[in-house]
């Protein structure tokens, strides 16, 4: 596979922001690129982790949650965001080896670009720069998240 498409999903990515070119080659060596049809669900909350950073090359893919009753019993599952190209998903079980906090399904035919952990932790070693600047990146956008659930969930109790 042509790694420069892979450098160009990967450009896309804020989890790869202040990385040069070189070091997202370095990075494009790690990808392998898979195929989802519409409705395939690639990670399924509380399902163990699976050790792996997915970017989405092309299609639509929806976040969802279940709420949790006060007898343990799901709800339905609720729309966290929808994703689509250059996003990232899975960074969560990645850093804290934790089981996944969310599902993970796709709306359309998509195509994903999947980094094992083992290939990311080696690389960092080899490089702490990029393993630095992936690992700022990631906490950013997990933060980013958290504030966008708060607000979420703020907006949802003030109008309830």
């Amino acid at each position: 596979m042509d790694n420069s498409n892979i450098v160009g999903v990967l450009k896309q990515s804020q989890i790869f922001d202040g990385l040069g070119e070189g070091d997202l080659k370095k990075i494009a060596v790690g990808c392998i690129e898979q195929a989802f049809p519409m409705g395939t669900t690639i990670i399924e909350e509380n399902d163990p982790p699976k050790k792996t950073l997915y970017f989405v090359k092309s299609g639509e893919m929806t976040i969802t949650s279940s709420q949790v009753m006060e007898d343990g019993e799901s709800t339905d599952e609720s729309i966290i965001t929808t994703l689509g190209a250059g996003d990232a998903f899975g960074e969560i079980a990645l850093v804290d080896q934790e089981p996944h906090s969310a599902t993970v399904r796709t709306i359309s035919d998509s195509t994903i670009f999947l980094v094992s952990a083992n290939f990311l932790d080696s690389l960092c070693e080899q490089d702490p720069r990029i393993g630095f600047i992936v690992y700022r990146n990631i906490a950013k956008l997990i933060c980013k998240r958290l504030r966008l659930s708060n607000f979420s969930t703020k907006n949802f109790w003030i109008q309830d």
